[in-house]
Formats: structure tokens, sequence, C-alpha cells
């Protein structure tokens, strides 16, 4: 029996290569919005909202950390004479602090200190207290976490607030909340609908994994509400049925659209 410690070198050459050809393709692995179609999706949705109606562009940043998205938000719509409005939900006191800071004085922003979820109630945020980036609801393998960064934060369901704070209507749902992906789209119960709910963009990658999650459980739950699944990529939407070998957790992010972006 011939047990090998490692792979022949050609092999694991061609298997080093042929991962950075597929990140290549699929627009894997590149977090920077300005390059992996996020802007380009923001430019593409506040355009399209401003040509048709002159009610504000609402979005919520779910997992804002300290704002860059939400600052992102901001400029294209302004940029494009569209009014805004977004709902920034954050559950680590330390970046909600900084959140305040940096929009105090903008009352286009609304700052929610609670990390969305599918119940109420109070959780623990691994690496949470100094505002990580890779803070999570779940329990990271892929990700290293601090000793002594773990606290306690409220839970919120986005149903909840939706109607608590009378909002109609969101047109962008922007989820960058570490493995609970599922949890906040379930929260939504008969509002995750395109009637509601207009355009969902969500990542996937390593915190998938670690919480336990697929993507085909995300595309079952909102194909069955009617929204149609594609993958970002830096100047298009691919629409794409879900196939097994997508189930690779690279880093990378998909939107769910309304049924009636597929006609534009």
């Amino acid at each position: 029996m011939n047990l090998r410690v490692n792979s022949p070198w050609w092999r694991r050459g061609t298997r080093s290569l042929g991962r950075r050809l597929f990140r290549l393709a699929e627009n894997n692995d590149d977090p920077r919005p300005a390059h992996n179609g996020e802007r380009w999706l923001l430019r593409q949705l506040i355009a399209a909202h401003a040509a048709g109606t002159q009610r504000a562009f609402v979005a919520c940043d779910a997992g804002a950390n300290a704002g860059d998205y939400t600052r992102l938000i901001l400029v294209e719509a302004r940029g494009a004479g569209c009014p805004i409005e977004v709902h920034a939900f954050e559950p680590s006191p330390h970046n909600v602090e900084r959140l305040r800071q940096a929009f105090v004085a903008d009352a286009a922003v609304h700052i929610v200190r609670a990390a969305l979820a599918d119940q109420c109630g109070e959780a623990a945020l691994f690496s949470g207290r100094s505002g990580s980036s890779l803070a999570s609801l779940v329990p990271r393998r892929t990700a290293a976490v601090v000793p002594g960064e773990t606290i306690q934060v409220p839970l919120l369901r986005l149903k909840d607030y939706l109607e608590s704070h009378k909002v109609p209507r969101i047109d962008l749902l922007k989820l960058d909340v570490e493995g609970s992906e599922l949890a906040v789209l379930r929260g939504l119960e008969m509002a995750l609908r395109p009637e509601v709910v207009d355009v969902i963009q969500f990542e996937y990658g390593g915190t998938t994994a670690d919480a336990g999650t697929t993507l085909r459980s995300i595309y079952e739950l909102l194909e069955e509400r009617g929204y149609k699944l594609a993958k970002l990529f830096p100047n298009a939407l691919e629409l794409r049925p879900y196939q097994a070998w997508m189930e690779n957790y690279s880093y990378a992010n998909y939107v769910a659209v309304a049924p009636r972006w597929n006609r534009h």
C-alpha cells in the first residue's frame, strides 16, 4: 500500500493553478466594492429607482460594521440625485459608536444596535468586543476567535423592525452577517417576498460553512418566495440555477432579485 504524505509536485501545482483560474472565472475572494461588482450593482439599482419614482431609495445594511457600505450607498445615491434612506444594523457597541460618530448629522441614516436574526432576545457575538469585521453569532472555525472578545448582544427580527418603524418596502437588503444569512431571511417571515424586499445581496463563503449552512438552503428559501438568484460579477448579474459545484465556500456575492428585473 502506497501511503503518501504529500501529493506529487505536478498534482499540487495543477490544483493551485486550477484554484486561481476558478477564482478569476467566478469573481471569488475579492472584497473590494469598486472591483467585485458591488458598486456597479448599487449604481444600477439607484439609477433605475431614480428614473421610476420620487420615493426615497430604502436600503438595509445588515452587519454595517464601521459604515463603509452605508457610506457607499449615500455617495452613490446623492451623486445620482436620488433621495436615500439607510437602516444600518450593527450589534457591536464599539462599531455602533463609530457609526454614530460618522453619521450623527445625517438624517438619512438610522442606526440600530442589534444583530438581525430569526428571533428576539440576546446571543453571543464572537470576536465582537473590538468591532472585528469577522465578528459572528456562530463560532468561527475558518477564522480565529480571540479569547475575551465574546459579548452578549441584542437580537432583532427584521419583520418586527419594519412593522414598528412603518417601513413598507426595502429596495436593497445587503447582508454581511457572517453566517447568519438564513436566520435574517427567516426573520422576515411573510415579508420575505419581492413585493416587500426587491433585491437581496448576500455573502457566501467560509462563514457559511462555519454556520453549517449551504448555498443550496439559501437558494431554496429565496426561490420558494419568488426570487431569481444570480452571481455578482464586476459589471453583470449572471442568473444561474443552483448546481452542486457552486458549493465551494469561496467568498462570493450572490443576489436575489424580484422577477420584474428579469424583464429589464
